[in-house]
């Protein structure tokens, strides 16, 4: 800056001679000193970019033989506020004698090695081709985190709708496997509905899981293709690059449709399997009213097989009755009442044999009695016989030894 002041105060001393007036000298200066700001502006930028430059060009493992000129021009050269380049091998020496002459420097002519235009321009379409690649880089990757997004929000979407499928479905099985006589849960019907979701989910699993590994199948096929392509030298252009973003397009549309298509199916499927759950429950309800009819049916055949039978023992009840009615209608008919006075003869009659049976009854238990006296005499008498025959039963016996 100081070297900047010193030129246009020289400048300034040597165009307007002194006795101009001081708004003149101002406006001059202002001018002089916003074109300079513009080219410290525009340096600034291209040292920036050739700065840029060089750090890329070291980084290379490889460098080119232009890159390695750049570099070395590069290194041996720094730029100056004027945009032109100076050596600084000289050392600090040199740098004091630059500051100690900066007046008779601002005079002459700048003899400093500078970079050509050519060189400039290369410089300046490398850093756009890279800028250029950056960009294509960064805007590819962005795609693919966007197409990533998308997917996994559409991923987010359906496992919502299935989330919310699965909650209603859970909670109107809740409700219809409660048991009406003990208000308790029934675990078959939730283990059979987790059984189920487990099923489901597996065979979910199984599909994606087969789909991803055709999809790395033919990722793999397309990069082998591609490397046979680039080995056989054929390199695609930007029109087959063009060509190949809109056949993506299609397909991406495709697959959204795919995935719209995939998403109303799987709620026809989610509102099937409510309909099949509920039907389901519908049939268990009516086989379990069909199993109590049937009992019913077979209780009231009973009943009526055992009413039949009492039917029949009754009507085979009433035959006998109605014969016997018949028979005491045909007594009653045939019946006369007898005289009052043969009445009273029976009776009397009646009175006397019930007293005779009496007297008889009672002339037997005395006879009894006697024939029982009479029975106890007779055992005693044959006792008393067997005592006596028994010492004379023993002299006898005495008497035929002693004759043998």
């Amino acid at each position: 800056m100081t070297e900047t002041k010193s030129v246009i105060s020289e400048s300034s001393s040597s165009e307007h001679p002194p006795g101009l007036s001081d708004d003149a000298d101002d406006l001059d200066l202002y001018q002089r000193l916003e074109k300079i700001e513009r080219e410290i502006v525009e340096l600034t930028f291209e040292n920036r970019v050739f700065e840029t430059n060089l750090e890329r060009k070291k980084s290379e493992p490889v460098p080119t033989s232009n890159a390695l000129g750049v570099s070395a021009a590069g290194s041996s050269l720094t730029s100056t506020p004027t945009g032109s380049t100076q050596d600084v091998s000289g050392g600090g020496r040199g740098d004091r004698l630059a500051r100690k002459r900066s007046k008779s420097r601002s005079t002459q002519g700048d003899f400093r090695v500078q970079l050509t235009l050519e060189q400039k321009l290369d410089i300046i379409v490398s850093e756009y081709e890279q800028m250029k690649n950056d960009k294509q880089k960064k805007e590819m990757s962005n795609e693919k985190k966007l197409d990533q997004l998308e997917s996994d929000l559409e991923w987010i979407d359906v496992e919502a709708v299935d989330f919310e499928a699965a909650i209603t479905e859970f909670l109107k099985l809740k409700e219809t496997s409660i048991d009406k006589r003990t208000k308790k849960y029934i675990g078959e019907k939730i283990d059979r509905y987790f059984n189920e979701r487990k099923k489901a989910r597996e065979s979910l699993i199984n599909k994606l899981t087969d789909k991803s590994q055709g999809l790395k199948r033919l990722i793999k096929r397309l990069e082998s293709q591609l490397r046979q392509k680039e080995e056989m030298g054929e390199t695609l252009h930007e029109v087959d690059f063009n060509q190949l973003k809109i056949e993506n397009k299609q397909y991406l549309d495709k697959i959204d449709e795919k995935n719209y298509e995939l998403i109303v199916l799987k709620r026809q499927v989610g509102q099937a399997t409510q309909q099949l759950n509920r039907y389901k429950d519908e049939l268990q309800t009516e086989l379990s009213l069909q199993l109590d009819i049937h009992s019913k049916i077979d209780k009231q055949q009973q009943l009526l097989e055992r009413v039949d039978q009492e039917m029949s023992q009754v009507n085979q009840e009433l035959a006998k009755a109605d014969k016997l009615n018949q028979t005491l209608t045909e007594q009653t008919q045939d019946y006369q009442v007898p005289e009052v006075l043969d009445y009273v003869k029976k009776k009397a009659l009646l009175y006397n044999l019930q007293r005779d049976v009496s007297v008889w009854e009672r002339k037997l238990e005395i006879a009894q009695m006697a024939l029982q006296q009479s029975k106890q005499q007779w055992q005693t008498l044959q006792r008393t016989a067997q005592f006596q025959n028994q010492p004379s039963q023993a002299v006898g016996g005495r008497r035929e030894v002693e004759a043998r």
